[in-house]
């Protein structure tokens, strides 16, 4: 039997940051290369793991840090023997809970070009890692992921979940803005799900329960409680490392990507064109204060500015 033992590395993040990263290391030295696996978690769990525009450059400097450790064949770099990554949210309530309403609130402050760019570098800031990072990313999915959290669980390669009344959310035309992060694409091209549900589940902004998504094949493991959530996510992470080949692995990983990524860059930037025209509209802001005194918005016709 072996242990995996909790190590830190040089690529991780620093204790204040909002993104941190760590080692598991296989203590078995009957097996001739070890199957490490890291962990990536996102931690504001007081802002149920929001992401911030900070949140994201953390982010984005890890993934650029592990592309590096990678490439290398350094056997003192721990980083260099991962060969899956569990991504999870601190503490017990969600995964995330999306974007940051404090800012998608500021952004009626802004000109439409400007919130086409800042849209685009917030969403490759987290989406980057499918480019960069060539092994399985496996999201544990403990709690909700809602919106741009939703997206972001989408895009990893696998996904483990529990029974939950409200597990993955796209609340996006209910808030006042058309999806965005990929939401479409992710959903259709690299879940499989069918352009008629993906529409429906859009369309109304649904929020799915763990029965729901994984009947809809969005999740990739039975459901389980959701304290064994990560523990799962991990346990299927070390099942693929200790039965495929590495180099298979990651020409699989590398494969698939770019046969679901087509067109994945060409959804951005209609996504952020989109969603920074409904920033400047005057009922921006409806939407978020609907959801947050629990009625149905009042939003103002379309030719309206």
């Amino acid at each position: 039997m072996c242990r995996f033992v909790r190590t830190a590395t040089r690529s991780s993040s620093s204790s204040s940051s909002l993104v941190s990263w760590e080692v598991e290391e296989e203590n078995d030295t009957q097996r001739k290369h070890p199957t490490n696996i890291g962990i990536i978690t996102l931690r504001s769990p007081k802002t149920y793991n929001a992401l911030t525009v900070e949140m994201g450059n953390d982010f984005r400097k890890l993934i650029a840090s592990l592309e590096q450790d990678f490439l290398d064949n350094d056997p003192s770099n721990k980083n260099s023997t991962v060969g899956a990554i569990v991504l999870c949210g601190e503490g017990d309530k969600a995964f995330s809970a999306g974007g940051d309403l404090k800012w998608l609130r500021s952004l009626s402050d802004h000109s439409v070009h400007a919130n086409v760019d800042a849209m685009l570098s917030f969403y490759n800031s987290f989406l980057g890692f499918r480019g960069k990072l060539p092994v399985p990313v496996i999201a544990a999915l403990h709690g909700p992921a809602v919106g741009a959290g939703a997206c972001l669980a989408l895009a990893c390669d696998l996904r483990v979940g529990c029974s939950h009344p409200k597990l993955l959310g796209f609340p996006f035309c209910r808030l006042g803005i058309p999806p965005g992060m990929g939401a479409q694409h992710l959903l259709h091209s690299h879940c499989g799900m069918s352009a008629s549900r993906t529409s429906e589940l859009l369309l109304l902004g649904k929020t799915l329960t763990g029965e729901e998504a994984s009947e809809l094949g969005l999740l990739n493991h039975e459901l389980v409680p959701s304290d064994a959530v990560k523990d799962t996510a991990k346990s299927l992470a070390k099942q693929i490392l200790r039965t495929s080949h590495p180099v298979a692995v990651r020409s699989l990983i590398r494969s698939t990507r770019l046969e679901a990524d087509k067109g994945l860059s060409d959804c951005l930037y209609k996504d952020a064109h989109a969603q920074a025209m409904c920033y400047r509209r005057s009922d921006w802001g409806e939407g978020l204060e609907a959801v947050a005194t629990k009625r149905d918005p009042e939003f103002d016709a379309y030719h309206s500015q």
